[in-house]
């Protein structure tokens, strides 16, 4: 499975949300972006959107099949708790974000769930070696039903 470009973005916007987007925490979320398949003009968007924060308002999550709102779910929870702290601001954008997936909570839950998995792993708090496809395993375990469709 690949993620579209507007998951990518997505995430961008959390990770961006609180001011302190660290080198490691973008780079780690390009390499994500172009393990699941992004274009180079896609790619490019990803970074732009790295750099001049999007709001999630602005995203157009119609075309994302439930296994991809999942993913982008987890992949942003993971990013967001990668330094070891989700604060206020990567909070309160997770929950928006959570809002326009218009996943079920369990759904949700089960997708931070995957995300905390792979925090826990080795390496797991250094973005640049973090593994998509280790990701997209652990939510496959987790929500079967959806990440078969």
């Amino acid at each position: 499975m690949s993620l579209r470009k507007e998951g990518f973005v997505a995430i961008a916007a959390v990770a961006c949300a609180d001011g302190l987007l660290r080198k490691d925490e973008s780079n780690g979320l390009l390499v994500a972006a172009r393990d699941a398949g992004l274009s180079a003009a896609e790619l490019a968007e990803v970074e732009r959107a790295l750099k001049d924060a999007v709001p999630l308002s602005d995203i157009d999550f119609s075309a994302l099949t439930g296994a991809e709102r999942a993913l982008t779910y987890s992949l942003a929870h993971w990013l967001a708790a990668v330094d070891g702290i989700v604060n206020a601001q990567e909070l309160a954008t997770l929950r928006q974000l959570a809002s326009k997936l218009e996943l079920p909570e369990l759904q949700l839950k089960a997708a931070a769930a995957a995300a905390f998995d792979i925090v826990c792993l080795p390496s797991g708090h250094r973005p640049e070696k973090f593994q998509f496809k280790d990701l997209e395993a652990r939510l496959r375990e987790k929500l079967p039903a959806l990440m078969s469709r």
